[in-house]
């Protein structure tokens, strides 16, 4: 894994990439493949993203380091106090969302040299989660670089064998189930 996270910046995995991998692989086999849908006129995903950007918006508009785009891959919603933050409506996918923002802090350190915390802010609850980039979490992100690595390659999108929950808000939703 060395080498790779020399490399890092050259496998352009973004932060949306490790998203929607732990939330669902075959999404991200849709959105590496150009199917962007959450970006579409009358998608879930688009209102999503929309209220998102609000939320941001709105609640964070005195952080002066905001909107931070890294290397083209990752985006931080606002650093304070030497911390990144990532703003999220609710903790729906959280897991998803927790291993998004230990990505940037893996990427951070193996390519900018910049050991942080990260917090995962849910202005609308009204709570935060602080998370440390551990040995363990290090693994998780490198487990999860290399299955966006194989999705990516792969000729089709992943086999998930019946809708999940998510599947009901999903954007791609019609690409898989029709």
């Amino acid at each position: 894994m060395t080498e790779q996270r020399q490399n890092l910046p050259n496998l352009g995995i973004g932060g949306l990439d490790v998203h929607y991998c732990v939330l669902c692989p075959r999404k991200l086999w849709w959105y590496t493949h150009g199917m962007e849908q959450e970006h579409v006129s009358g998608s879930s995903g688009q209102e999503n993203v929309s209220l998102g950007t609000l939320l941001h918006q709105e609640s964070y508009q005195d952080k002066s380091h905001s909107d931070i785009l890294i290397d083209g891959l990752i985006r931080l919603d606002f650093t304070d106090d030497g911390k990144v933050h990532e703003v999220k409506k609710s903790p729906g996918g959280r897991e998803a969302t927790r291993r998004q923002l230990l990505y940037y802090l893996y990427y951070l350190k193996y390519v900018k040299g910049i050991e942080t915390t990260g917090v995962i802010d849910y202005p609308l609850q009204k709570r935060r989660e602080v998370l440390e980039l551990t040995p363990d979490a290090e693994q998780a992100v490198e487990q999860t670089i290399e299955t966006v690595i194989s999705v990516r390659e792969a000729k089709s999108p992943p086999v998930v064998d019946a809708p999940m929950r998510l599947c009901e808000s999903c954007a791609y939703q019609e690409l898989c189930w029709g």
